[in-house]
This record gives C-alpha cells, sequence and structure tokens, in this order.
C-alpha cells in the first residue's frame, strides 16, 4: 500500500475509527521515540569546566560510569571530578586528579589569570 491508499482509506474512516487510529499512533510513535533515544549512545563525560596551563588542559567533569541500573544510566552523573588532559606525539593522554586541584595547579591558573587582566 502506497501514501496515496493510505491517505485515501483515512478519509473513509469514521470519527471512532479516526480517534481508535490516532491513538494507535501516538503509541507507534511513542515506542519509536523510546527506541531512538536508548539506541543513542550517551555520552560518557560531560564537561562542567575547562582551564589550560602551559600545556595541559585541566577539565572538571561529570561522568556516567557504564553500569546499566546506576543512577548515571538514568541520567544523575557522578562527580564532578577533575581530569588533566596532555597530548604526547599524536596522542591525548588523561589523568585522573580527583574532585580538587591540588594547591599548585590552582596557584598556577590564578597566576595565570593575574597576567593575563594586565
Amino acid at each position: 500500500m502506497n501514501s496515496l491508499q493510505i491517505k485515501q482509506a483515512v478519509q473513509r474512516l469514521s470519527l471512532a475509527q479516526l480517534r481508535r487510529l490516532d491513538d494507535w499512533l501516538h503509541g507507534v510513535i511513542q515506542k519509536a521515540e523510546e527506541s531512538a533515544r536508548t539506541a543513542r549512545p550517551q555520552s560518557r563525560k560531560q564537561i562542567v569546566e575547562e582551564r589550560t596551563v602551559e600545556n595541559q588542559t585541566y577539565r572538571l567533569e561529570m561522568i556516567r560510569c557504564g553500569k546499566e541500573k546506576c543512577k548515571c544510566a538514568r541520567g544523575e552523573l557522578h562527580g564532578p571530578y577533575w581530569y588533566s588532559y596532555t597530548r604526547v606525539k599524536d596522542k591525548i593522554k588523561s589523568q585522573y586528579i580527583g574532585k580538587k586541584l591540588p594547591h599548585k595547579i590552582e596557584k598556577q591558573m590564578k597566576n595565570k589569570q593575574e597576567e593575563s587582566e594586565q
């Protein structure tokens, strides 16, 4: 059945039949949307903040652990946690830092900010 035949058949339906068709179509659409949502891979990270000092980038990230039944699978991500990123040859290396940046790095960032303001 092509789309023209479907349109002609729908136009011959009674109001009650159209309402049942409408209900059924809404259900089909809702299932298709849910399926598309779950099929789409969710990003493991959400960047909250990013700072760069010399050749290193520091990112504060919210993380998805990947466990199927974890709270983060429903959208409540873990963190935020700090990570450092450095380019080594053609690769970017990441390193977990923790909930807080070390004092030394905070100080470097503060100094860099003050220099840029002058």
